[in-house]
Formats: structure tokens, sequence, C-alpha cells
């Protein structure tokens, strides 16, 4: 393997842990304050700019080795974007009712 896929695995799998990143704040804010769109919103924030931080670190990379490989990474980098954007979405409003069942159990433990 050489430089440039090292380099373009290490951007894919940052991409990737910007989205788990976002899930596991999601999760853990839902289940402790059970605000479903508030924390849903800051965790596609947080999702969207590590996906941007890592565009900007892709882009300052490739801009000097190759324009292919500049645009091709910007392509790549915004679909694994919008895909993330879309698995985090999906996984918040599939566990939702759970999770703030697991809010709403807390409350009831706690005042008895």
């Amino acid at each position: 393997m050489n430089k440039i896929d090292i380099v373009m695995m290490i951007y894919v799998t940052f991409m990737i842990l910007a989205t788990v990143i976002s899930v596991k704040y999601g999760s853990a804010m839902i289940k402790k304050t059970g605000l479903f769109l508030p924390q849903t919103l800051i965790a596609g924030t947080v999702n969207l700019v590590l996906g941007v931080f890592g565009i900007i670190g892709w882009l300052f990379y490739s801009w000097g080795v190759n324009e292919f490989l500049f645009f091709g990474g910007l392509v790549s980098g915004v679909g694994l974007l919008v895909v993330g954007e879309v698995v985090l979405l999906s996984i918040l409003f599939s566990r939702r009712n759970k999770w703030i069942q697991i809010y709403h159990d807390s409350l009831n433990g706690s005042s008895r």
C-alpha cells in the first residue's frame, strides 16, 4: 500500500468515526434529558462539523498531490457525510421511543 491508500483509509475511517460519535452522543443525551429534537439537532451538527473537518483535512493533503485525487476525495467525502447523516437520523428515529422510555423509567425510579 502506498501513502495515498493509507491516507484514504484514515479519511474514510474518520468519517465513519464521526457518525459513530454522533450516534453515541445522541443516544446518551436523549436517555439523560428525554429531549429528542434538540439532541438530534446537536448530534447532526456534531456529525456535520466532524465531517467538514475531515473534508478540509483531505483537501489540504490532496491539493498538491493530484487534482483528480482532490476532486475525487471531495466528492467521496461529501457522499460519506450525507450517508453518515442519513444513518445517524435513521438510528436516532428508530430508537427514539426506547430511549425516551428509558428516560421516563429513570424519572419514575428516582422519585419512589
